[in-house]
């Protein structure tokens, strides 16, 4: 973590002699038995039950006392104990309450004494069938390498999550990076640490659940209460002020280039919103700061992200369904290939600046629309579609052709899964898989304003150092990550 020079050391001390021998294993369930973190508050502990049915355990309680020394920035608790067959709490870390990975490391359960020794393990994002995995010594728990529990956080030790708990392995090789799990569509959990503009808790929903077949749905996630109102105020005030070189304008599209490098005249026939960059203000460093937050980076890198692009859509304007990462070969300057070295947008964090009376969402043309099945309250708080004759209205009002690609548009924007703008919130997709290919299914598009204006920006973040900030080798952007920011990373708190 960041600024860690300093130390608070607590030390408690556990005496507990035990001999766990486990039972048979059981099977290991569908996805949606998994227990998540969240779970774990309501539901009772497995240890009661399981120390019935370990033989052998012997509790014997000793003394406990608390050592304490000063520290401004993080705290370390850690235990000790003396004598044979003793089973202790090791060191775990605490981050300071506002610090960059406030958040990030989980907490012990609550009166735990005694440390789990098994977990159901799934893939970083969740992808595909866990594996039951057991957890006899706290070393062979730390040569897992790292794991997270459902809320994003690195579980520290056995003493960290409860037995049977789905936790989920961390990025394996350069230039990968977590992912959020989906668990279930309609899963909302907080995301420890991170706060919105107005100091409220961020929440993040799943909105799809991706699986490891190839035309799997997108990894996309609604997340509540990311800006306040004053920072989106700002944002478009910004976007037009004169002070802003780079204020708005037609949008571009396609290109990687940069307006100061030739790119402002990649102008495109189906993108017909304007749009401004915010590269300089306060404003935009706080929020792309709090975007790799919610993403839980290692820390944040400007050569990790664009500037923020603010973006707005008059009456009938829209962009047609597109990716935000760029072909593997978009240019031979750089390796734009994540599987093999290369940097490309990871994922996208749009906000929604402004409420829109009608159109405006952000569709995903091959995901299926929700249905109540899968979400009754989700799809309640998305909306019913206008009627046939209110939409030929639209539609006409708007100087739309018929059949025209906008018009094509408005038919997937209701027919198939699309996200209604709200002020304040944003929608999170990743454009990676876990494993770094680009996952084609992210393809997304702005649906034509109907009724209204519509603001919004896009944040991107990338696996790696963008095209032309690599300020070594930009065929190999991997070898520029950070230690902090490049996978693999060893089990429990690495200080």
């Amino acid at each position: 973590g960041e600024n860690n020079s300093k130390k608070q050391l607590n030390e408690r001390h556990f005496i507990v002699v035990a001999t766990t021998t486990m039972a048979a294993k059981k099977a290991v369930k569908a996805k949606k038995g998994r227990k998540t973190k969240a779970e774990e508050a309501t539901s009772p502990p497995l240890k009661a039950s399981l120390s019935s049915s370990l033989p052998g355990i012997i509790l014997a309680a000793g003394i406990a006392f608390w050592r304490y020394h000063s520290s401004e920035n993080v705290v370390i608790n850690s235990s000790s104990s003396s004598g044979s067959g003793v089973t202790q709490s090791p060191p775990y870390y605490t981050p300071k309450p506002g610090s960059w990975d406030d958040g990030y490391y989980s907490s012990p359960v609550p009166d735990q004494n005694i440390p789990s020794t098994y977990a159901i393990i799934y893939s970083n994002g969740g992808i595909g069938e866990p594996t039951e995995a057991i957890f006899e010594t706290e070393q062979e728990f730390l040569s897992a390498g790292r794991l997270y529990n459902d809320l994003g956080q690195i579980v520290q030790s056995r003493f960290h999550f409860e037995n049977g708990t789905a936790l989920y392995s961390g990025p394996t090789k350069p230039g990968t990076h977590f992912q959020w799990p989906a668990v279930t569509v309609g899963h909302k959990r907080p995301v420890p640490g991170v706060v919105g503009g107005t100091g409220t808790q961020i929440e993040l929903e799943t909105l799809t659940e991706p699986t490891s077949d190839p035309n799997s749905d997108p990894r996309v996630f609604y997340v509540h209460n990311f800006l306040s109102a004053e920072e989106t105020d700002e944002l478009i005030r910004f976007s037009t002020a004169d002070e802003n070189q780079y204020k708005m304008r037609p949008s571009t599209g396609g290109t990687h280039k940069a307006w100061n490098q030739g790119g402002s005249e990649a102008r495109l026939t189906t993108r017909t919103s304007e749009n401004a960059f915010d590269m300089q203000t306060k404003n935009a460093a706080n929020i792309k700061r709090r975007a790799f937050r919610l993403m839980r980076m290692g820390g944040y890198r400007e050569e990790l992200a664009d500037g923020i692009q603010i973006l707005r859509y008059e009456l009938g304007q829209a962009y047609v369904a597109h990716h935000d990462f760029f072909p593997e070969r978009q240019s031979d300057d750089h390796n734009w290939d994540p599987l093999r070295g290369g940097s490309n947008r990871l994922a996208t964090v749009f906000l929604y600046l402004s409420d829109v009376e009608y159109g405006g969402q952000t569709v995903f043309p091959l995901v299926d629309k929700l249905t109540s099945e899968k979400s009754e309250e989700l799809v309640r708080r998305l909306g019913d579609a206008p009627s046939e004759e209110m939409l030929k209205n639209f539609v006409a009002d708007a100087g739309l052709k018929t059949n025209s690609w906008e018009d094509k548009l408005i038919e997937k924007c209701y027919g198939r899964f699309a996200v209604p703008p709200r002020r304040g919130d944003a929608i999170l997709f990743y454009s990676q898989k876990p494993d770094g290919e680009m996952d084609r299914n992210s393809l997304h598009g702005a649906c034509p304003v109907l009724k209204g204006t519509k603001w919004g920006a896009n944040l991107w973040i990338w696996n790696s150092c963008r095209y032309s900030l690599c300020s070594v080798d930009p065929l190999n952007p991997v070898g520029e990550l950070p230690e902090e920011m490049s996978a693999p990373y060893e089990g429990g708190y690495v200080g």
